[in-house]
């Protein structure tokens, strides 16, 4: 059985990228529906449900295709970003 090797290839993320962003309440389901649509891009979980804030997790490496997302969703959902905090990459040790 061989290691994994050191490559850039095969480099996995460490930690994954998270984006909050804020909008209507009723848009909570509507954007957690079309994520789910564009084959779970990212994930979706309500940080408040009050204040209508949620964090989207992706992989760092996906932060182009997850903004081109949120371009388009934007004409369906309005919301803003709060904060993003990127992941890190590399292998994590086992």
């Amino acid at each position: 059985m061989s290691g994994l090797r050191s490559t850039s290839a095969t480099m996995l993320p460490r930690y994954s990228s998270r984006m909050y962003l804020q909008l209507a309440p009723d848009g909570i389901s509507l954007l957690k529906f079309l994520l789910e649509a564009e084959d779970n891009l990212a994930y979706l979980t309500t940080v408040s449900p009050h204040t209508a804030v949620v964090k989207l997790v992706f992989a760092p490496r996906q932060e182009r295709e997850v903004r081109e997302f949120l371009e388009t969703a934007h004409h369906k959902v309005t919301f803003h970003e709060v904060a993003i905090f990127r992941g890190v990459d590399g292998l994590e040790a086992t």
